[in-house]
């Protein structure tokens, strides 16, 4: 593990990069920022400028015999334990044609720590579904938040949704996928 990593590391700052810096993910999941001067450290909550999430990855996907099924993770890199986080998550059949929603839970997260889950779609193949878009439920139960004072755009709020090469994953407010 330790030798895929400097690997990773290794290419990363063989890279010229252009302009700005930017973060990359590991392996195991840790984050690095590769400066444009050729530099590079790990991630920490104190180099996000006070703004924390949970952030949703895609990790995996499974085809069904008639459906879709895909592997998250929610990462904590809240403050607070996320004892209830309802997720919704609707597969596009085509640009403006929701397919299906389903919905899935994540609980009992406590800082620093991640959860698995995973979703099925039914009746759409993966390669016929060609973005997903997450949206949140009013069921947030974050630190203060409780399901009686969020809202789900709220709830939504503390999510970052992580772009995925397996599937066009984002997470959609207001109409519009981010």
């Amino acid at each position: 593990m330790l030798y895929r990593m400097i690997g990773f590391l290794v290419l990363a700052l063989s890279v010229q990069l252009a302009a700005a810096d930017i973060t990359a993910t590991t392996a195991d999941g840790r984050k690095v920022m590769l400066r444009d001067n050729g530099t590079w450290k790990f991630v920490t909550r104190e180099d996000k400028d006070g703004e924390t999430h949970a952030t949703l990855t895609l990790e995996k996907k499974f085809d069904m015999a008639r459906g879709c099924r895909l592997g998250l993770r929610l990462q904590n890199d809240l403050s607070a334990q996320i004892r209830t986080l309802v997720l919704r998550f609707t597969a596009y059949k085509e640009e403006q044609v929701a397919f299906e929603t389903v919905s899935r839970g994540f609980s009992y997260i406590k800082p620093t720590t991640s959860q698995y889950q995973e979703i099925s779609f039914r009746g759409i193949t993966c390669d016929e579904i060609i973005s997903v878009a997450v949206t949140a439920a009013r069921n947030c139960h974050v630190g203060e938040l409780t399901k009686y004072s969020a809202s789900g755009a709220r709830c939504l709020e503390l999510v970052e949704v992580m772009g995925s090469e397996l599937l066009p994953i984002a997470k959609k407010t207001g109409g519009k996928k981010k």
